[in-house]
């Protein structure tokens, strides 16, 4: 019960992160600061509910999957530090009662920190699914369909690559400016839907990287 709950929490965590990163001033700003919000609650339920893995990081020895675990979340803590420190500083355009100004420090820093959370993000869910997308990969070899599967996996991935170079995610993770391009929703959402499988896809291989160099190694001792 205890693991569909978290699952719950984080897929809702993650629909609602897209929903704001969509978010356009012009649809009124309070709605997006009531959401902020709420988001940041779930980030914290999530880390309530998995205190136990906090306890557990000084005990036992560290697999490359463990490691990639600490290493992505610590980072991806660092992004949403930032990102709650950045709406602080812009709550004053959107409640009433903050008495805090926003400023262009504050803005850069909240779709820098937000960028990079949501990437980090990706990188968090695509550990996550290494494991099953290994059983998948185990399948598709053992049946007349490990040529399409290759295939397909091949396409996604490229798609979701060209997707981020059409995005703006990257020039905000870089810190470049947007430019005035026009934005669709329904564009949004196949974007970052495909830069999600792609990350996810990028974590997998680079696993898969990781394993087989440590087994050439272990070969060769």
């Amino acid at each position: 019960m205890k693991r569909k709950c978290k699952l719950f929490i984080d897929v809702v965590m993650y629909f609602c992160f897209l929903y704001l990163m969509s978010y356009r001033a012009g649809r009124g700003l309070l709605l997006h600061g009531v959401l902020g919000c709420g988001l940041l609650f779930l980030f914290l339920l999530h880390h309530i509910l998995n205190l136990r893995w906090y306890g557990s990081l000084w005990k036992g020895k560290y697999s490359l999957t463990r490691a990639a675990f600490v290493i992505i979340d610590g980072f991806l803590l660092a992004a949403m530090l930032g990102m709650a420190a950045s709406s602080l500083m812009l709550s004053g355009d959107i409640f009433s009662f903050s008495p805090f100004l926003a400023n262009r420090t504050a803005r850069v820093l909240h779709t820098f920190s937000t960028a990079w959370g949501f990437m980090l993000t990706v990188f968090h869910v695509g550990l996550h699914t290494h494991a099953p997308m290994e059983k998948l990969r185990k399948k598709a070899d053992a049946s007349i369909f490990g040529y399409a599967y290759y295939l397909f996996f091949a396409l996604l991935l490229l798609a979701g690559l060209y997707c981020l170079g059409q995005s703006s995610l990257w020039k905000n993770m870089m810190l470049l400016p947007k430019g005035n391009a026009a934005f669709e929703v329904s564009v949004f959402y196949i974007q970052y839907g495909m830069i999600t499988l792609a990350g996810c896809q990028l974590i997998y291989l680079l696993m898969r990287l990781f394993q087989r160099i440590r087994k050439i190694k272990n070969t060769e001792m």
